[in-house]
């Protein structure tokens, strides 16, 4: 691309003057400070956006000048080139000072062509992406050591509109990209290409979209699979084919190509080419996966007994072969779908023989990948299931058209056929290694690569009264409470005497709004009075820290309040979610919080306690990203249900606020530890 490199104009500089003395420095100290865009930014946006003197509609948003977001009533006789470069100034700027605080935040200081590929991506993409995971955030923060190759993947990534990766956009963000890498130069520029998959119906990929070394051969393809067909290559929009061995020469916009495949394994004569199961069953029996009934048949319109849909749906997910339990042939798939907490009982030798609903394959299956429930509304008339809804949204029940409406029929049986087809679904997905997701509320979220889950037996949870226990053999567990002054005067004697075995005490906390901390003032009595009753006794602190310094000091004065108690058990990271604007951890940044925790929970390892983490569902989904704690256990609070079904791992879970225990007036906090 042409560089139109150019001095900002008179309007421009008087601008970045006034700017300036808002400021209350002059504007060659405000330069030393901040960061600015630099010439080749503004000249990347304005060639990229183009200039419009009449405002323009896009999606649902008005424009003008330089793609800058204006009401629908301005500006009604149109703008100057010199008037819209004064706008697209002041959204630079606003740009600038958000880019700044991000650097800031985590102590890196950028190049300039960095700071300003940053710049153009975040005016046309906006400043969401700072407070995400993504590889380009990662990278920019200084935390992942990339190739030239995988930054240019990772702005490359952010090239889908509707659903599907753009060319316009894709070229964008490579020349991002090689402004990034290069500064000035921008030799990346034909260092990389792009390919494009256009997404077809029947068809599944990994991703539609790749970046690779110009002069290169690709090396690989995402990985593509459509029913009945083996994948023979890329053909571009000229016609060419391409292949694994074919060398890049530039950007490739591409539709997959197929040849029909040959089953070489077994064959039915139940099952007939003109059969709408016919491919499912045949990839399935290629695969190992389903077979037939010994006779040379498959049965494909009888009912599925409970017993084939464990092995079915365990194969297909990835699980592995188990032996029996029992004299019945599927009961080791029946102990085993239990003990994971896919299946809601163990099925006794009489049930495998039984039916199964549709509800109960959809609720099995779902968890069985590691899907969470959907909180969005169902597509179906007849089920309103966070299961079904899921792999509805995943390609795998698709239900029945009546009318305007789609019904699932949940309690209905289902036959082999149809297992066959949503078998085949099931392992598509496993098959392609596409990242599962959690359904949180309106967030639908990747899984975490290489975060521990949740392997605790939903079933296994029993409450009596006040207190939960675990009905599992293989986990060791102690009840506990946590307590703040609110709790008053406690008898800690009488509390032992009832099946707590450890409590943890609040140190104290921050205010949300001013940020002071303060002490709890029954931690000292709560503390040696629990000590002294023999019970094993622990402490959190309310954080609302939104730096690492202040998670430090928290960490420092929880020590310095600790000293001269027995403390054993953990000593707990307590940041919450304060849902009102005016507190000061609002709208923190994932990263902030991650390096916050972590700091607090070093300083209190290395003094020889045993640092934990307080997450809700919406901390742990959505504010904290877990793959960057993953060095301290943590303490998951949900108190509106019979077990926990948060998707990770986590060592204590605190499941009631309103227990009732000897010796305490009132309500108080119940939790069950983990002990592993």
């Amino acid at each position: 691309m042409k560089q139109n490199m150019r001095k900002r104009s008179p309007l421009a500089v008087l601008l970045a003057l006034c700017l300036a003395v808002q400021l209350c420095v002059p504007a060659a100290m405000a330069s030393n400070r901040l960061m600015r865009a630099g010439d080749a930014a503004i000249a990347q946006i304005e060639e990229e956006e183009g200039f419009r003197a009449e405002k323009y509609s896009s999606g649902g948003k008005w424009y003008i000048g330089y793609g800058t977001e204006c009401g629908a009533e301005d500006y009604p006789e149109g703008i100057t080139r010199e008037e819209a470069e004064l706008l697209l100034m002041s959204k630079v700027e606003a740009y600038e000072a958000k880019l700044n605080d991000f650097f800031g935040r985590y102590d890196v200081t950028p190049t300039q062509g960095q700071f300003d590929a940053l710049i153009c991506f975040s005016y046309n993409f906006g400043t969401g992406w700072m407070s995400g995971t993504s590889d380009l955030v990662k990278i920019a923060r200084g935390e992942k050591d990339a190739t030239r190759l995988e930054v240019a993947h990772a702005f490359g990534e952010w090239c889908h509109s509707g659903g599907q990766a753009q060319a316009g956009l894709a070229d964008r963000r490579l020349q991002e990209a090689a402004i990034y890498l290069d500064d000035g130069t921008r030799t990346a520029e034909n260092e990389f290409a792009y390919l494009i998959i256009n997404m077809e119906s029947g068809t599944s990929y990994e991703t539609d979209f790749a970046v690779y070394e110009i002069g290169k051969t690709y090396g690989s393809f995402p990985k593509a699979e459509k029913l009945g067909y083996g994948f023979a290559g890329f053909r571009t929009s000229d016609g060419k084919t391409i292949t694994e061995n074919s060398i890049v020469n530039g950007n490739a916009v591409v539709t997959a190509q197929w040849t029909a495949t040959s089953y070489t394994g077994k064959t039915y004569t139940d099952v007939n080419k003109s059969d709408w199961f016919y491919n499912y069953v045949m990839e399935l029996s290629e695969q190992g996966i389903v077979g037939g009934n010994g006779d040379g048949t498959f049965a494909p319109n009888r009912p599925t007994s409970t017993g084939e849909m464990l092995k079915l749906v365990l194969l297909s997910t990835g699980h592995k072969e188990q032996k029996p339990s029992t004299a019945h042939w599927a009961s080791g798939y029946a102990t085993y779908a239990y003990s994971m907490g896919f299946a809601a009982q163990n099925y006794s030798d009489y049930q495998l023989d039984n039916g199964i609903s549709r509800l109960d394959v959809a609720r099995f299956a779902a968890k069985a990948l590691g899907y969470g429930a959907s909180n969005t509304t169902s597509p179906f008339a007849d089920v309103n299931d966070g299961y079904v809804t899921a792999l509805y949204e995943a390609g795998v029940f698709i239900g029945t058209k009546v009318g305007d409406l789609t019904y699932f029929y949940p309690n209905s049986s289902i036959t082999r056929a149809e297992v066959a087809t949503i078998v085949y679904r099931i392992y598509q997905l496993s098959s392609l290694d596409q990242k599962q997701k959690i359904y949180y509320k309106d967030y639908t979220l990747d899984v975490l690569e290489g975060v521990p889950t949740n392997t605790y037996n939903q079933s296994a949870f029993v409450k009596n009264g006040s207190i939960m226990t675990y009905n599992d053999p293989s986990v060791r567990t102690r009840v506990g409470i946590d307590v703040s002054q609110y709790q008053g005067d406690v008898d800690w004697n009488a509390v032992a005497r009832t099946d707590v075995d450890f409590v943890i005490a609040r140190v104290g906390g921050r205010g949300y709004t001013v940020g002071a901390i303060y002490d709890d003032t029954k931690f000292d009595e709560y503390a040696d009075g629990a000590a002294r009753a023999g019970l094993q006794v622990g402490a959190y602190f309310f954080s609302q820290a939104v730096s690492v310094a202040e998670a430090q000091e928290e960490a420092y004065h929880v020590l310095d309040k600790l000293r001269g108690h027995n403390i054993t058990g953990p000593v707990v990271f307590d940041w919450e979610v304060i849902g009102k604007s005016e507190a000061r951890t609002y709208g923190i940044e994932t990263g902030v919080l991650c390096a916050a925790a972590n700091a607090f929970c070093k300083i209190i390892k290395d003094a020889g306690y045993d640092p934990m983490i307080y997450i809700t569902d919406y901390a742990g989904y959505v504010k904290y990203d877990l793959s960057e704690v993953m060095d301290y256990p943590l303490w998951y609070a949900r108190y509106d249900v019979d077990a926990p079904s948060f998707y990770y791992d986590f060592a204590m879970w605190q499941y009631s606020s309103k227990g009732s225990v000897d010796g305490i007036k009132g309500n108080v906090d119940m939790d069950i530890w983990f002990i592993k």
